[in-house]
C-alpha cells in the first residue's frame, strides 16, 4: 500500500534574514529576521512595543528597503521600491494610523492612486459602482460621499479595507486593526477576517490582543527586540505561553486592590454641572447632553461606553481643548480657594494649576510629531525654571530629564530624546505621552484610551503607575473602550450612551452584564442612579 503524503503548504510570503537599521545603524529595528506565511492562512505577528513588527511589515509593503535580506511573494524574489510596487504584486496594508486625507471623501480616498479614467477624465461613477459591489460582497457598508473628517473610526477603517479590496489585493496586512474599535466592532472585524480567509485571502495581523490571536489565527510569530523568538501553532499554544514569550518573563494580570472596596469620602477635585457639548465631526449634533458628576481625590472614575457616545468630546472639554456650549466645569486646585472655571480658562492655565491630560488622539493633541522626543517631554513646562531661564533653554537639563523619563517608561527608539517623535512606534509614542503626563505635578489627570496599542508588559506597567498615582491622592478620570481595563482599575464606573450618563455605581457593585446592558441601549431609562 502506498501512503500519499499531504502536499506541503505553499508560502505566500517568505522573509529571509531581514535586517533593518535606523539612525546610521544605531537603532536595530529588525535583526536577521526570517519567517514565512502560508497561502490562505491567518498569521499573527506579536511582540512588545518597538519589537520591530511594523517595520517588518513596512518592508513587506515596500515602504522601507531592508539593509539586507530577501523577500519572496508566491515563491518569487521581489524588490519593492515603493508601496505602489507592493500593491501591484497583490499586497495591501491597513496601517495603525490610517493613511486617509481628511478633506477628501471616502470615495476619493479609496481610489487615490488607482483612479479609473474615461476619455482622459476621472470616472468616479464607475469607481463608485465597483466599490459598492465590493462593499456589498464583503458586508462593508460605507457612505462614499462622506468626508473622512466627518467619519467615525469604524467607517475610516472600512474605507481602508475597501481600498485594499478595490486594488484586488490577495495578501492583506493589518497593523493593530482593533486598537480603535469597540467590542462589538472587534467581533465584526474578526468575523470579517475569517470570511476573507474563506474566500482565499492570506492575512497577516499585528496585534497585542492575544485573545484575538487565539480566536482567528492559524500561526503566530513572536518577535522580541528585533529578533524572531519562535513561530507557534496557535491551536496548540496557550495565551499565557504567547504572553510570556513576548516579554521574556512570566506575566500576571494587575488589578487595582481598591477597585472592590468602598472609598472613603475625600475632597471633591472636579465638579461638572449641566455640561453640553457639540459633536466634533458634526457641530449641529449634540455629543454630550446636560451631564453632571463629581470626582474626588484618590478616586479612579472609569467612563465606559461604545465609541462615539460623547466620551471623546468630554475628554477634550475637561482638558480645556473644547469649549462647552453650556454648563460648568469647576476644578478645585487648592483647598479653601475658589475653583478654576475650566470652560473659561486657557490650556496653559489649566496645566499650570495641576491638571494633566492623556488625549485619545495622541497625534492630534498629544505630540508635536516633527519635534524631538526631548522637546515633546518638556513642552508643557518649557517655561519652568528647570528647563529655561530668562527666555533661554537649558538643554542639559532637558536632555537629562528626557533620558530619565524614557528609561523609566521604556520608550524605545528615543535615542536619549534625540529621535523625532514621528519615528517612534505607536506604542512608544503612547508611553511617551503617558510618562510625560504622569510625571508632571498634578491633582487631576484625564486619561483617554491609555493602553491603546500597548503590549501586555507595558499595559501591566502603566496600570500599576495609574494606581500608584491614585494612591497619592490624585483624582483620575479613565476613559476606555476596554471593559477589562475599566473593571481592573476603576473604583467607580459611569456609562455614557447617546451623550448621557445612563449608569453610575461603585465597581464592587457593578457587573460586566450590567455594563453591557447599558452600553447596548437596553437599559430603559436615560440616567440611572443619579449623580
Amino acid at each position: 500500500m502506498v501512503i500519499m503524503k499531504k502536499p506541503a503548504n505553499k508560502c505566500a510570503v517568505e522573509m529571509k534574514n531581514i535586517t533593518k537599521t535606523f539612525g546610521n545603524g544605531s537603532i536595530i529595528a529588525n535583526d536577521d529576521v526570517s519567517f514565512s506565511v502560508y497561502q490562505n492562512e491567518i498569521h499573527a505577528i506579536v511582540g512588545e512595543n518597538g519589537a520591530g513588527k511594523s517595520t517588518l511589515m513596512s518592508i513587506l509593503f515596500g515602504i522601507y528597503s531592508p539593509d539586507k535580506g530577501e523577500v519572496k511573494i508566491n515563491q518569487e524574489v521581489v524588490h519593492f521600491k515603493s508601496a505602489q510596487d507592493a500593491s501591484k504584486a497583490g499586497i495591501g496594508m491597513v496601517h495603525q494610523h490610517f493613511k486617509l486625507v481628511q478633506n477628501y471623501t471616502l470615495l476619493e480616498n479609496i481610489i487615490l492612486g488607482a483612479e479609473i479614467t474615461k476619455h482622459g477624465f476621472l470616472d468616479k461613477k464607475t469607481a463608485a459602482e465597483k466599490i459598492q459591489t465590493i462593499a456589498h460582497q464583503y458586508n462593508l457598508p460605507v457612505n462614499l460621499k462622506q468626508k473622512v473628517s466627518e467619519s467615525s473610526v469604524g467607517e475610516q477603517q472600512r474605507a481602508e479595507i475597501l481600498k485594499l479590496l478595490y486594488r484586488e489585493a490577495n495578501i492583506l496586512i493589518f497593523d493593530e486593526p482593533t486598537a480603535v474599535l469597540s467590542d462589538k466592532e472587534i467581533d465584526g472585524f474578526l468575523k470579517m477576517l475569517l470570511f476573507f480567509k474563506k474566500l482565499g485571502k492570506t492575512i497577516i495581523i499585528i496585534t497585542h490582543k492575544l485573545n484575538e490571536v487565539k480566536a482567528i489565527a492559524d500561526r503566530a510569530t513572536v518577535i522580541r527586540q528585533g529578533k524572531v523568538v519562535d513561530t507557534f501553532d496557535v491551536r496548540k499554544t496557550s495565551i499565557q505561553k504567547l504572553a510570556d514569550c513576548m516579554v521574556g518573563k512570566k506575566l500576571s494580570r494587575f488589578i487595582n486592590p481598591l477597585s472592590k472596596k468602598d472609598i472613603k469620602l475625600t475632597p471633591v477635585v472636579l465638579n461638572v454641572q449641566n455640561l453640553s457639548l457639540r459633536k466634533l465631526s458634526e457641530p449641529s449634533i449634540w455629543a454630550v447632553k446636560n451631564i453632571s458628576f463629581d470626582i474626588r481625590a484618590g478616586e479612579i472614575l472609569g467612563i465606559a461606553g461604545i465609541e462615539g457616545n460623547g466620551q471623546s468630546e468630554l475628554s477634550l472639554a475637561l482638558g480645556g481643548l473644547l469649549k462647552p456650549h453650556n454648563g460648568a466645569i469647576n476644578f478645585y486646585s487648592e483647598k479653601d480657594k475658589a475653583p478654576i472655571a475650566i470652560e473659561h480658562s486657557s490650556v496653559k492655565k489649566i496645566y499650570d494649576n495641576g491638571i494633566a491630560h492623556v488625549p485619545e488622539d495622541r497625534h492630534k493633541y498629544g505630540l508635536i510629531l516633527d519635534e524631538t522626543v526631548a522637546m515633546n517631554i518638556v513642552a508643557p513646562e518649557i517655561d519652568k525654571p528647570a528647563f529655561s531661564h530668562a527666555g533661554f533653554l537649558n538643554f542639559q537639563s532637558i536632555k537629562y530629564y528626557s533620558k530619565m523619563l524614557c528609561a523609566k517608561y521604556d520608550v524605545r527608539g528615543a535615542a536619549g530624546g534625540k529621535s523625532i517623535a514621528r519615528s517612534l512606534s505607536g506604542g512608544n509614542q503612547q508611553k511617551l505621552v503617558l510618562g510625560r503626563e504622569l510625571s508632571r505635578a498634578h491633582k487631576l489627570i484625564i486619561i483617554a484610551q491609555p493602553t491603546r496599542g500597548l503590549d501586555l508588559g507595558a499595559i501591566q506597567f502603566i496600570h500599576e503607575k495609574i494606581v500608584e498615582d491614585a494612591k497619592k491622592g490624585t483624582a483620575i478620570i479613565l476613559i476606555s473602550y476596554e471593559l477589562d481595563e475599566i473593571f481592573d482599575l476603576a473604583t467607580r464606573i459611569m456609562v455614557m450612551d447617546n451623550g448621557k450618563i445612563v449608569y453610575h455605581g461603585s465597581t464592587k457593585n457593578t457587573t460586566r452584564k450590567m455594563i453591557g446592558k447599558y452600553m447596548s441601549h437596553s437599559h430603559g431609562n436615560n440616567q440611572a442612579g443619579g449623580i
